[in-house]
């Protein structure tokens, strides 16, 4: 039995048809992406860079050729490409600030908590000696008490020698 559609046709969409990001909103095009351009004379594929230096040596040609307002057409596609590389750019080195300060602030960070952790240790014995010291001042506590006690049963005899 056919499927119904509910009288409507499926859109397929072309499988050449890409979805770039010229906006570089997130930053995901770098300079090794490598772009087709439609320009003026046919499709040009390549990377930023590939496309400016390309652009501006076609500009070159049509402006020797008497052809200027090709010429302008391409210079437009290489002033084009040579503000995308140069934002490209900027995110690069606006990445590598962020991730050098996140570093620093970290390192930074590990070596106060390190500081803090060798500060505890100087101030503060460690545990197995703790122990060994509590239970060296209850040993002594203990004989201190014994010796007290004599002391009194010694004394309580003494003073009824003396009465």
């Amino acid at each position: 039995m056919r499927q119904q559609n509910n009288g409507r046709r499926r859109q397929n969409r072309g499988s050449n048809r890409r979805n770039f990001n010229y906006g570089n909103v997130n930053g995901s095009i770098n300079k090794n992406t490598v772009i087709d351009s439609s320009g003026p004379d046919g499709r040009q594929r390549g990377s930023v860079s590939q496309l400016n230096e390309k652009y501006i040596s076609l500009a070159s040609d049509a402006s020797s050729s008497d052809d200027r307002i090709l010429a302008e057409s391409f210079l437009q596609f290489a002033d084009h490409y040579y503000r995308v590389q140069k934002e490209i750019e900027s995110n690069n080195e606006s990445k590598d600030a962020k991730i050098k300060s996140v570093l620093s602030s970290a390192t930074n960070n590990l070596e106060n908590e390190e500081i803090e952790e060798n500060e505890h240790t100087t101030n503060k014995p460690s545990r197995r000696k703790r122990g060994f010291q509590l239970r060296e001042a209850e040993l002594s506590d203990k004989e201190n008490k014994k010796e007290l006690k004599e002391v009194k049963k010694d004394g309580t005899e003494r003073d009824n020698l003396l009465t």
